[in-house]
């Protein structure tokens, strides 16, 4: 007979450390060695004493060496700290990644050798729930979803929304959802507690602590998303201009389905800041384009602590909404007051629903994860890739499930997802169809070769652009001043620690259980950030905070679930007496320090770096109006051009002037001596050709500097009054 192969000492450590490859082998035990038999001592000429001390010392144990720190996980610990120094190394401009890379990867070994001591617990993933309702359609309102569909796709013409084809188009969304809605979404048992308790006059509000928490959460995360909005930043850019523009021509009456202005864009934001503007009176301005924006960014929180729940439970949820709440990165893409916060606020309540409704084999899940899918594809362009990203979650979990029936169940749900937001994208469908080009082009420009030529192979791009982009939370954010700090990473020093913890604790969690929501919630990460890895004609442009965006959802997911485990950890090797205190007061204080580095990433370096790049044009348009208002006239007032200076659209912004465009060059100068005055003319500091050319025309003018805090913000005013 062969002899048995005995395990090798190799085998045992991959068993040990990789326990999801099976049971690690048994090691037989070692045989009594022989030793030469010793003369039994007798006890002679000892006394009793003697013998009771010699036998006392034989049934004491021999001295451990083993390493004692009591009740402390002071592996997970270490390993959180040695995260926190090893990122601190190694981040740009002088950082090492010779000396912070060993450290984290002592880090992850701290972290498997705490896995296998047991030192700390895994958030559980929610259940899964079987659901055996049989899909009820309801067929009038199904044929008749499907007729407006029709009616929809042909009346959508002229890129024009009227009054006519827009009722057709809701019309058909509402029949659609009538149709597959299962149960009765306005039956009189969901309003029977309701009235019960009105009757019974109970109306008693009861707080516990978890609900202190998520209003606590809440509270502090309006803080950090509204403070200071209408300052921080404070001026405009010219692509704020542009929105404004399209935003002034719905409040003039064109509703327009894809606004082509500035290489096209999609139309959600410019109707949310109309209704801004007229419901808060903020009129034209940055503010009203920030409330929009940071008004969706804050209800998406919403979403994500439901989606914490999913993946690791109630705080897991609420702490994630924490997170997120007060991080930097989501913070200045909603204080960009551009499209680009318009992307994770509809993606967040998409994957919820989707995941939600896999989970729970709730097929009205799948139908609101498809309306707010076809709600996003209005928003940012980069949202076209949620729909993406909902097909690979689909395959992940197809792959997963072994039961026939639930992965039919889910196949028809995710096919009633696609067909609502087909018939929510239905506008935008027609005009695709018509305009291709014009809805493209932002996107293959990037992508492929419509405005130049791939800079090298565009394999090797691709490659460079997802290392950058996946170490973008811990390393560099990029180099777009508009959404970021430069040489900064897009989460702040303890955050970035906590998401490389959680990326190792989610993996451990997969490796041990392997339930399809973990590789999906890691996998979620690059995915979202495809709009900014695909930059492959301009690799410079990535990574880019705002394209990437839809990752802050997992990412701050994971952030949250390490710091569970971290806080649960503590408390349960410290017991019932001091793991609570010690526990959670590590918590907070991790909490503390998250909300003292974002604020000043914010309030202070974001704000600092933004006013140094962006033209005072606030400060010109307060004068112009303050002149306008006084002695002068807005018809006599002009901005003269020079190269890469103040955008005079939106110093007209400013001044209460909206759509005009204050612009003249020194050649046409001669044209203002036919307006009266007083006349008043902004200059650039380094304009001595503008500066001399109306010294000739209106010798009687005079000159003087307007100051600004900003090096190099300064401007010139040339004003000429009424003759004597």
């Amino acid at each position: 007979m062969p002899r048995k192969q005995e395990p090798s000492v190799l085998d045992y450590l991959k068993a040990r450390l990789m326990p999801w490859l099976g049971a690690a082998p048994e090691i037989p035990a070692l045989p009594e060695a022989k030793t030469r038999a010793k003369p039994k001592a007798s006890g002679a000429g000892m006394t009793t004493a003697a013998k009771a001390q010699l036998k006392a010392k034989a049934k004491q144990p021999a001295p451990s060496l083993a390493l004692d720190i009591g009740g402390v996980p002071w592996r997970t610990t270490l390993a959180f700290m040695l995260l926190l120094v090893g990122e601190g190394l190694w981040l740009p401009p002088d950082g090492s990644w010779q000396t912070g890379v060993p450290l984290g990867l002592a880090a992850l070994g701290l972290i498997v050798w705490a896995a296998r001591e047991g030192e700390w617990r895994l958030p559980h993933l929610a259940e899964d729930e079987q659901n055996e309702t049989v899909l009820t359609v309801r067929r009038i309102p199904l044929v008749l979803a499907l007729l407006l569909f029709g009616v929809t796709l042909f009346k959508m013409t002229e890129n024009t929304f009227t009054l006519f084809n827009v009722s057709v188009w809701l019309s058909s969304v509402i029949a659609l959802m009538a149709a597959f809605w299962q149960g009765n979404p306005f039956g009189a048992e969901r309003f029977t507690g309701f009235r019960e308790r009105i009757r019974a006059n109970d109306w008693n509000i009861r707080i516990n602590p978890f609900t202190l928490a998520v209003l606590l959460a809440l509270a502090i995360a309006a803080f950090f998303r509204f403070s200071q909005l209408a300052t921080v930043p404070l001026d405009m850019q010219s692509d704020h201009a542009e929105k404004l523009l399209d935003v002034l021509d719905v409040l003039n009456g064109k509703s327009s389905i894809f606004f082509p202005r500035n290489t096209g864009r999609e139309a959600l934001q410019f109707y949310l800041t109309a209704g801004v503007a007229k419901l808060f009176g903020t009129g034209l301005s940055f503010l009203s384009l920030k409330i929009g924006t940071a008004g969706l960014a804050f209800l998406s929180l919403i979403y994500i602590y439901l989606l914490g729940k999913e993946f690791g439970g109630r705080w897991v949820g609420v702490l994630a909404l924490l997170l997120a709440g007060m991080a930097f990165w989501p913070n200045v893409i909603s204080r960009a007051a551009l499209r680009f916060a318009l992307y994770p606020a509809f993606a967040a309540p998409a994957l919820y629903y989707f995941l939600h409704g896999v989970r729970r084999s709730n097929l009205n899940d799948y139908l609101l994860a498809g309306l707010f899918t076809g709600i996003g594809l209005y928003g940012y362009s980069p949202f076209r890739v949620v729909p993406v990203v909902l097909v690979i979650a689909f395959a992940i979990y197809w792959f997963h499930e072994r039961d026939r029936a639930n992965r039919r169940r889910a196949l028809l749900g995710f096919a009633m997802l696609v067909l609502v937001a087909l018939v929510v994208f239905a506008p935008m469908m027609r005009y695709t169809f018509e305009h291709w080009d014009d809805v493209s082009f932002r996107a293959l420009s990037r992508m492929g070769t419509a405005e130049r030529e791939f800079p090298g192979s565009p394999v090797l791009i691709f490659l460079d652009n997802l290392w950058d982009a996946i170490r973008m939370p811990v390393y560099s954010g990029g180099n777009i001043w508009l959404v970021g700090v430069l040489d900064q990473p897009a989460l702040d020093l303890f955050s970035g620690a906590l998401f490389m913890l959680g990326v190792v604790l989610v993996g451990l969690r997969y490796a041990r259980s392997r339930r399809w929501q973990d590789l999906f919630l890691l996998l979620a990460v690059p995915l979202l950030m495809l709009p900014s890895i695909m930059s492959l004609a301009f690799p410079d442009e990535n990574p880019a905070m705002n394209r990437a965006s839809g990752a802050t959802i997992p990412i701050f997911i994971i952030c949250a679930f390490a710091l569970v485990v971290l806080v649960h950890a503590i408390k349960d090797k410290l017991g019932e007496r001091w793991g609570k205190l010690v526990g959670w007061g590590s918590g907070v204080v991790i909490l503390i320090a998250v909300a003292l580095l974002n604020y000043g990433l914010v309030f202070e370096q974001y704000n600092q770096q933004y006013a140094e790049r962006a033209w005072n044009a606030s400060q010109m348009g307060e004068l112009i109006h303050d002149f306008s208002r006084s002695v002068g006239s807005s018809e006599s007032v002009w901005v003269l051009g020079y190269p890469h200076w103040v955008d005079s659209r939106l110093v007209a912004f400013n001044a209460s002037e909206p759509g005009r465009d204050y612009i003249i060059w020194p050649d046409t100068l001669r044209d203002t001596l036919s307006k009266p005055a007083p006349k008043l003319f902004l200059l650039n500091l380094q304009d001595a050709e503008g500066l001399a050319a109306l010294q000739e025309l209106y010798p009687e003018g005079v000159s003087h500097i307007e100051t600004n805090s900003i090096p190099g913000r300064d401007f010139l005013v040339y004003y000429v009054g009424e003759a004597q």
